[in-house]
């Protein structure tokens, strides 16, 4: 290791993830001249949890894509590429994190090196390290950026003969089943982010195998179901969210806006404008019944539904609306549950059946009836989404510091009482935390890493932000407390604000005393930022803008309509012919999008399309009607396409057509009309105008109708198709 001039102060940080990345450029950069930093990794690369290419396997898949968009995963020193999909995948993220370490650099990086012990004696930490970099150091500083995520908390199912994984390690579903048939279930154990996230992967692959061209790899796909055991209801929420969900008529009702523009979540859900006048208060932590009744009312609202029609596990109605709101994040899982591809069962998984392949689920939900016993058989695999212990990435640290810091290990949200949003605690201030929390903001890291250089470097408003501060005392109240958050520090804007005010940043692009637009870390710059990081996050800034600009005319409405076609549907279309050789008449039946991987390198969402029904002619003339189609969806064009299929039903042929959302009708309007689209398409000899209306109630679309004239040497006809759930 390099030797740092005596004048610096040396800092160690462990883990060369996010969390570590960003401490690290802060220290280095924020305070030139003032500190040394060495980052240690286990790893022989950084990036953490996320991989840097699309075959590194870690923790986190690289097919996965986040759950934020690029605009909330970013740090401000660091544009993602305008190309970048909306929500990057895994091995996305983890090259922006390669391209951050590139353009901000002059540290160092030990990977392969693992630290295996980290002491603080006489005013030092005495570092001791093993693997590449074998040796004893020391430092002045000491910052744990290992994560949450030490190892997979997997338990034992007694006499269960399948298959047990952690959802972390699940990557294709062939490795969960054997491909012959035996075991027709895969049982995903936990209803929160992971566990909806995993269930609804699963679920996609085997939806993919049932109607994809070719032989795939599962037999009898249409067989296979995912059941996904969970303890309480938990809200949807799509990657996209309307932006004006509400409208309100001149006469002053307030009514659902059918055509409200979209945008992705973290534009809507973080934006300052909601929060109340004056100072910004904690929303997270400990959830009264009137806070949760509110964040309630405000999910269901923007989700569109209170979610009873995908069953009585997934329902927010009755005492449900008083407890603590637990949210979960995925664009296909609640449609699966309702088409019966996602089966969810209540309660806990206990134990297996001995010699076969059967799990017992025993639900204690309901006190007054007692506990209910179900066994599910014919089991291929078990999928815990059950989290993390966090022992292995502080096992480094003594036992006598870990008391210090009232270790429990069997916390999973606050397993450290720390200061200061869990950066530091007041007994050990040399000692930091960066991203130590669960589910971590990468604004909120760099705000961390920020106030860590402040109080390192003895600024008056961070030492008195940590002498003045209650965290500990708050933290050790939630960690028994049964109205704690789903996520208790959830709370993004708060924690972005009340670091600004310590660290005495202004936020970018509000006039004096305002409070409006969105929380993004590109608006919490220090007044000492470089000019080149200023141009990042000025680039970062006017991506944002420009979302919110094009939503205004209709940019991401394509992109949730598509989403919301997943599924069944009911399919009522009435032909009206102005020819006397093509009949009239009418059409009943179902119809089902059936998501697929895309079968063109150009697409970034496909599905089979399907529909059944019966057809009665004007002239009495009754027969059993059947088409396929594929609709594909295409991000860099923000495009909704039609194609039809050969002769198999399955592969794709060639173009019909692709929709022109048309731009929202006039204010006056809003409430009455829906989201209109259009397209015509010659196909050889005859003409097709079509007209598509989409009618959304927050996020879901409710109905949708559309509606083809035909016109050629011999046809003139008009079909009219209206599907509702």
């Amino acid at each position: 290791m390099t030797t740092p001039p005596p004048t610096l102060k040396r800092v160690c940080i462990v883990g060369a993830g996010p969390s570590g990345l960003i401490a690290a450029k802060t220290l280095t950069r924020n305070h030139p001249g003032v500190f040394h930093v060495t980052i240690f990794e286990a790893l022989d690369r950084i990036g953490g949890l996320w991989p840097l290419s699309k075959s590194d396997d870690g923790l986190v898949n690289p097919d996965m894509c986040t759950n934020q968009s690029r605009h909330t995963v970013t740090f401000a020193g660091l544009a993602w590429p305008e190309n970048t999909p909306l929500f990057p995948k895994a091995w996305q993220v983890g090259g922006y994190l390669e391209r951050y370490r590139e353009m901000y650099g002059g540290y160092e990086v030990r990977l392969g090196t693992r630290v295996v012990k980290a002491e603080f004696k006489e005013g030092k930490w005495r570092v001791e390290t093993s693997g590449k970099e074998e040796g004893k150091w020391e430092f002045e500083y000491l910052v744990v950026a290992t994560g949450f995520f030490g190892r997979p908390r997997v338990p034992r199912i007694d006499g269960f003969e399948g298959k047990v994984v952690h959802s972390s390690q699940v990557r294709v579903v062939r490795e969960l089943v054997d491909g012959e048939g035996t075991g027709k279930k895969i049982v995903v154990v936990g209803g929160q982010m992971s566990g909806v996230e995993i269930a609804a992967s699963i679920a996609g692959q085997i939806s993919s195998e049932e109607n994809s061209p070719g032989e795939g790899f599962l037999k009898d796909a249409e067989k296979y179901v995912v059941t996904n055991v969970v303890q309480t209801p938990v809200w949807i929420m799509p990657l996209f969210l309307p932006k004006e969900p509400w409208v309100t008529t001149p006469n002053g009702e307030k009514i659902q806006n059918p055509a409200t523009p979209f945008l992705p979540c973290d534009l809507v859900t973080y934006n300052l404008t909601f929060k109340p006048p004056g100072k910004l208060q904690n929303t997270s932590g400990h959830i009264s019944e009137e806070a949760a009744v509110k964040t309630h009312g405000f999910l269901e609202g923007y989700i569109g539904t209170d979610q009873t029609e995908f069953g009585s596990n997934l329902s927010m109605t009755g005492d449900v609306r008083t407890a603590v709101p637990y949210l979960a994040a995925s664009d296909t899982y609640s449609e699966f549950v309702r088409s019966g591809k996602i089966q969810t069962v209540r309660g806990k998984v206990l134990d297996g059946a001995a010699g076969k392949k059967a799990v017992t689920v025993v639900d204690e939900s309901d006190e007054a009836a007692g506990p209910k016993s179900v066994e599910i058989d014919d089991v291929a695999a078990v999928v815990f989404a059950t989290g993390f212990e966090a022992s292995p990435s502080l096992d480094f640290l003594p036992k006598e510091l870990l008391e210090t810091l009232q270790f429990d290990p069997k916390n999973a949200a606050f397993p450290l009482a720390l200061d200061v949003h869990s950066t530091v605690n007041w007994n050990i201030p040399s000692l930091g935390f960066v991203g130590f929390y669960r589910s971590p903001y990468w604004g909120v890291m760099e705000m961390q890493a920020r106030y860590l250089g402040a109080l390192w470097t003895g600024d008056p408003k961070a030492l008195q932000a940590l002498s003045t501060d209650t965290g500990v005392e708050s933290i050790l109240k939630l960690r028994n407390d049964p109205r704690r958050a789903n996520f208790p520090m959830g709370d993004y804007a708060y924690l972005m604000e009340s670091f600004a005010e310590i660290l005495d940043i202004k936020r970018s692009g509000d006039k004096p005393g305002e409070r409006t637009g969105g929380v993004f870390g590109p608006r919490y710059l220090p007044s000492t930022t470089p000019e080149s990081e200023k141009q990042e996050a000025d680039k970062t800034l006017a991506m944002i803008t420009k979302s919110m600009q094009d939503c205004e005319s209709g940019k991401y409405v394509a992109r949730a309509a598509f989403r919301a076609m997943q599924g069944d549907w009911k399919l009522n279309r009435t032909i009206t012919s102005r020819i006397a050789s093509y009949p009239s008449g009418t059409l009943t039946g179902q119809a089902y999008f059936n998501p697929r991987a895309p079968t063109d390198a150009l697409a970034d969402l496909e599905y089979l399309y399907l529909e059944n029904g019966e057809f009665s002619a004007d002239n009495g003339f009754n027969f059993t009607a059947k088409r396929t189609y594929v609709h594909r969806y295409t991000e860099t064009t923000d495009t909704l396409s039609v194609w039809f299929t050969k002769p198999d039903q399955k592969t794709v042929d060639y173009f019909f057509h692709s929709l022109q959302f048309i731009p929202p009708p006039e204010a006056k309007e809003r409430g009455k009309a829906p989201w209109k689209a259009n397209s015509s398409h010659l196909c050889i000899e005859d003409l097709y105008d079509v007209e598509y209306e989409f009618w959304f109630c927050g996020a879901t679309l409710v109905m949708w109708s559309m509606e083809y004239t035909v016109r050629g040497p011999a046809k003139d006809y008009t079909i009219r198709s209206v599907y509702r759930r």
